[in-house]
């Protein structure tokens, strides 16, 4: 069976025809000839206005300078996975200039003294571990922000942004608490995880014990190792976790993901990078992913997962398109 014959084939060749369509039409394309195009089968307009949203989204420039981005080219060493099927498509380097988002330099693990030690932030595609003056350590995930409120009478930390891990020194007289705009957790002598997602914070605990409250002060639970639990304006249920070695994966510069949608994991290795990723099509989004991938390589790890499943990318700029 050749490539054009397999299944999927037919409507990746089409949705390609019709963002060469969108971009020439945006440059002054000739009417006259989109209409006959659109008029060579129903599913053609579908297919447009597809291709409109997505490049529309991806900033896509002039259709004489961004036509060449889909031209097919072969790559190959990707991953022990690749496929030679897998087709890549660049722009020009002054087309991406023009989009403005580069793409990501990959993750850092760092162990700095912060010029104010009470703000503490990681950049994008920087894991970054502070020793703090009690001893306990937080290490701040890609995009991070947490303030640091110690006093005579307790230790405070407020979560701003993004995802933290702390490993808490146990001081009876001195409570250690987490605070977070979706509530917050107090340590009973403990090493555990808080992540910010929206209005929402989920709680994981590798060791100890941890005693959470949501914003609301509707109700509270005490979470034990292995456990996790979601702030989210409801009373806290403690849940076993699916995977407690995936919690913290991150501080080694992995993303360990069983059987979640696609959507997920290209939005989990696109906090390692500047830019945006994203997967065409709704059955696509939800295709089930399950493995370990490299977000220290965010861009890597990304050609990665499109070979495994024999996807095909589109790069412009920052942006990448999966489908």
């Amino acid at each position: 069976m050749s490539d054009k014959d397999k299944p999927g084939d037919e409507s990746a060749a089409l949705f390609h025809a019709a963002a060469r369509q969108a971009l020439r039409l945006r440059d002054g394309g000739d009417a006259a000839e989109h209409a006959a195009w659109l008029a060579a089968g129903p599913e053609r307009a579908e297919a447009m206005a597809e291709a409109d949203h997505i490049l529309s989204l991806m900033g896509a420039a002039t259709a004489t300078q961004a036509d060449a981005a889909f031209r097919p080219r072969r790559r190959r060493g990707v991953a022990a996975a690749a496929s030679p099927r897998r087709r890549t498509w660049k722009i020009p380097a002054a087309v991406a200039a023009c989009l403005v988002l580069a793409l990501g330099a990959g993750v850092t693990l760092k162990t700095l003294a912060p010029a104010d030690p009470n703000h503490l932030v990681a950049e994008i595609g920087q894991v970054r571990r502070q020793v703090l003056v009690d001893g306990s350590t937080v290490t701040l995930n890609t995009g991070s922000v947490l303030d640091v409120r110690y006093g005579p009478d307790g230790r405070r930390v407020r979560l701003v942004k993004g995802e933290a891990f702390f490993d808490v020194v146990h001081d009876p007289s001195r409570p250690f608490v987490v605070e977070s705009r979706a509530g917050s957790a107090r340590v009973l002598g403990t090493a555990f995880d808080v992540r910010l997602q929206g209005e929402r914070a989920k709680v994981s605990v590798l060791r100890g014990a941890v005693r959470v409250h949501p914003a609301n002060g509707g109700g509270m639970a005490v979470l034990r190792a292995g456990q996790g639990a979601w702030l989210d304006g409801a009373a806290p249920e403690a849940l076993a976790l699916e995977d407690p070695a995936a919690v913290d994966a991150w501080r080694q510069g992995r993303l360990v993901v069983y059987h979640r949608p696609l959507a997920e994991v290209v939005d989990e290795i696109g906090r390692y990078r500047r830019g945006k990723v994203f997967v065409r099509g709704q059955a696509l989004a939800a295709r089930p992913v399950s493995g370990v991938f490299d977000v220290a390589r965010p861009d890597a790890a990304i050609d990665a997962l499109a070979a495994s499943l024999d996807l095909r990318t589109a790069r412009l700029g920052g942006f990448v398109l999966l489908y």
